[in-house]
């Protein structure tokens, strides 16, 4: 058995569905990035004016009530001129909705001494392209003062054309009284409460159990009493056991966290306290020791995968089992295709020692409990459940079942049944019924009237008929084919993976990015950050295609082969114009060795446009000087937004692991100070404004989970390969390569 190498990452026992650091009712605590607050949306008129870095509120990292960050607003407030300010809440928390009886909480420092209290701002909340009257700030301040934070309470009630039943989108605030003079205020811990709380006080000492150094990050963990007065915990950090200084604030449901330390190869001593709902802190913990010491390759790699394991550790519905993508006040949407890959991350978190067999064992249960008795045509599911209810979700408003997503947790489910071999009644139980789940599908029954090669992508709930776009091209459809061809009550021709391969949907229309405030906030709480997943967006590329005639019922696919050469290299396929994680969706769990397929070698072939994309984005370049900075997920364009998905270079590893690695690396000792998390890197980075998302995506988390385990030792793939069925579909997809 090889070595454990060195984390048994955060909380193997833990059984809480989470979603991010901060709670949903919080709009502000700390911004992940330096500079400016890129969540904020600065507007002023006339001779008015506020302080500002490319339209957004500077963020103070010397002043602050909780740390380590809070908001900067200097403004004028000019007789002729206005001034207002959008705090947004993040995409993560769309879904948030107040109730009548919440007060609109916010720590307010008044910096200039010569503002008085009239000098104030309004404040007002908005929903979408909605929002409530303005209520002065001034009218709400307890113990008015200077140069020391004070509180301001505003009960929700006074905020008039305040709409409950609509989820909030921000917080604005609104010049008010005209000055000559110049004020500066700082904003922090901006938050919407319960009218009454409980202000038990806290009297026992926190608990600090583990203070662990990896690399430039120390692993910390604590314990929580069930005191309901507790809502944060205040993690100290000191260099010399003298002079401690607050880092950090977690939230009660976390029971661990990272801190990323300033240096290497040095002792650093912590201790915690809990911090109530009025910030009264507790007595402190014990303090540890501990010493962040340099990292090795390997050490890096564990550290990188068992964070992306966590955040599916964390994050699931108690009901169903499922992955949870979002929250939502009164449901709890799952992802069918997500908890595929979370069901596979899960277990190579049991390999590594990061998670105990008991909780994957429970995870999986309740998944085909769930599933034995969700709603389905042919066995094939919704992309989307109410994992509390049972009952699909149609967040696109398109009630359809979905077979990509479907054949995500099938496949899953397989490689379980295969990993699971122990004679106790619970393996024997779940391996018998995910053959069930497996049995029927009817594969047969999806595929085109005028082409049975082909299969189609979803199945019309409402009409019970089916659509007329099949699954075509080298993406996540490919995942279907290998199982269409394995089954064993319902198969079809091997021929049909190659098939696939050889049609691509034709072009549609560019994707357009529009500004987060012109999307109605409904929108932005029934969309799974999952739906978005494919968006690499690449530059609208022009095809020549010759029209195949016939080929579906109502459809014209076109030829997908279009021998291009970009940047030195020769692509099969023409320009790449999807994400490469969908291109490497299917051989996150089909080996790429030896797939090969009529005159494709599909490693060569994924191999290539890996090549192309990392050029591509290297000779653009925006951001950074960099080479091992690539995977550029959306891009606008000369001067707008360049975002890069880490997730897209690291899982690149299964098919060159030092150019990975490579990347990994320099994302982690670059910009892994607000990039990277106790749950893994975050979605996206943005090269030109140095900002960064503050949400995780699962396919990206799973993506870095899977294909760096395959590179490192093949363990999915070994456990695919090893299914009978899977094996006997191989054996007749592909031919040997040639030696």
């Amino acid at each position: 058995m090889r070595n454990r190498i060195f984390l048994v990452v955060l909380l193997c026992i833990l059984q809480v569905a989470l979603r991010a650091e901060s709670y949903p009712e919080v709009i502000f605590d700390n911004s992940l990035v330096k500079g400016s607050y890129a969540r904020s949306k600065v507007n002023y008129t006339g001779h008015s004016w506020v302080e500002n870095v490319q339209g957004n509120l500077l963020v103070s990292d010397s002043l602050f009530f909780t740390p380590g960050n809070a908001l900067s607003l200097k403004y004028q407030s000019a007789d002729q001129g206005d001034w207002d300010v959008l705090i947004r809440y993040s995409r993560q928390k769309f879904h948030y909705r107040v109730n009548h009886d919440d007060v609109l909480n916010l720590k307010l420092f008044i910096a200039t001494p010569l503002t008085d209290i009239q000098d104030l701002p309004s404040i007002s909340i908005q929903q979408g392209k909605s929002q409530s009257v303005s209520v002065p700030l001034a009218e709400y301040v307890e113990d008015f003062n200077h140069s020391t934070w004070v509180n301001v309470k505003i009960p929700l009630r006074v905020f008039a054309g305040l709409d409950v039943d609509r989820i909030i989108s921000g917080i604005r605030f609104r010049q008010l009284i005209s000055s000559s003079k110049l004020h500066h205020l700082y904003l922090d811990q901006i938050e919407f409460l319960p009218a009454r709380y409980s202000e038990a006080p806290l009297t026992s000492s926190a608990v600090l159990q583990e203070a662990t150094g990896h690399g430039h990050h120390v692993e910390l963990k604590w314990q929580v009493p069930l005191t309901p007065s507790i809502r944060y915990v205040k993690v100290y950090r000191s260099q010399d056991n003298k002079e401690f200084k607050a880092v950090a604030i977690r939230p009660t449901y976390m029971l661990s966290g990272l801190d990323r330390v300033p240096a290497l190869d040095k002792k650093y001593y912590y201790k915690i306290a809990w911090v109530d709902y009025n910030y009264r802190e507790s007595p402190f913990s014990e303090v540890i020791e501990v010493e962040a010491s340099s990292y090795t390759e390997e050490k890096l790699l564990d550290l990188v995968q068992s964070a992306s394991i966590n955040h599916f550790v964390e994050n699931y519905d108690v009901n169903s089992g499922m992955y949870m993508p979002f929250r939502m006040k009164d449901k709890a949407p799952v992802s069918v295709q997500e908890t595929g890959g979370a069901l596979l991350s899960l277990l190579i978190g049991v390999e590594k020692g990061n998670i105990s067999r008991p909780l994957f064992l429970n995870r999986t249960q309740r998944v085909v409990d769930f599933l034995e008795n969700a709603q389905n045509n042919d066995g094939f599911f919704p992309a989307f459940f109410d994992g509390r209810k049972g009952l699909p979700l149609y967040l696109d408003d398109q009630p359809k079942y979905d077979v990509v997503a479907t054949s995500s947790l099938i496949e899953s489910l397989l490689i379980i049944r295969q990993y699971l071999s122990e004679d106790t009644e619970q393996e024997n139980q779940l391996r018998a019924k995910i053959t069930l789940l497996w049995d029927r599908l009817n594969w047969r029954n999806l595929t085109l009237e005028k082409d049975s090669l082909l299969i189609r992508g979803t199945i019309d709930m409402v009409d019970e008929v089916f659509s007329d776009e099949p699954l075509v091209g080298l993406n996540a459809g490919l995942s279907a084919y290998m199982l269409a061809v394995a089954s064993p009550s319902s198969g079809i021709p091997p021929e049909a993976f190659r098939h696939a391969i050889e049609f691509r949907l034709p072009e549609k229309a560019a994707v357009v990015e529009i500004d987060e405030e012109e999307v109605s906030e409904e929108s932005k709480a029934n969309a799974s950050d999952s739906t978005f997943t494919s968006s690499d967006f690449d530059a609208s590329s022009v095809w020549t295609r010759d029209e195949i005639p016939g080929i579906t019922d109502s459809l014209t696919l076109d030829s997908a082969r279009l021998d291009t050469i970009m940047y030195g290299i020769q692509l099969p396929f023409g320009p790449p114009n999807t994400s490469l994680l969908d291109m490497f969706s299917p051989f996150r769990t089909i080996s790429p060795e030896n797939a090969v397929i009529g005159d494709l070698d599909l490693q060569d072939v994924l191999l290539k446009y890996t090549q192309v994309v990392k050029r591509r984005d290297n000779e653009i370049g925006v951001g950074t000087t960099h080479s091992d900075i690539w995977g550029f997920y959306q891009r606008k364009d000369s001067v707008g937004s360049y975002r890069i998905n880490p997730a897209i270079s690291i899982a690149s590893a299964f098919l060159d692991e030092q150019q990975a690695y490579r990347s990994l690396n320099t994302l982690y000792e670059e910009f892994g100070e607000g990039l990277f998390s106790e749950y893994g890197f975050r979605s996206w980075l943005d090269l030109r404004t140095d900002d960064v998302a503050d949400e995780y995506l699962g396919v990206n988390q799973s993506s870095i989970a899977i294909l760096l385990e395959n590179a490192r030792n093949g363990l999915i793939w070994n456990l695919y390969q090893a299914i009978p069925e899977i094996r006997s579909a191989r054996d007749r997809i592909f031919k040997p390569r040639d030696k």
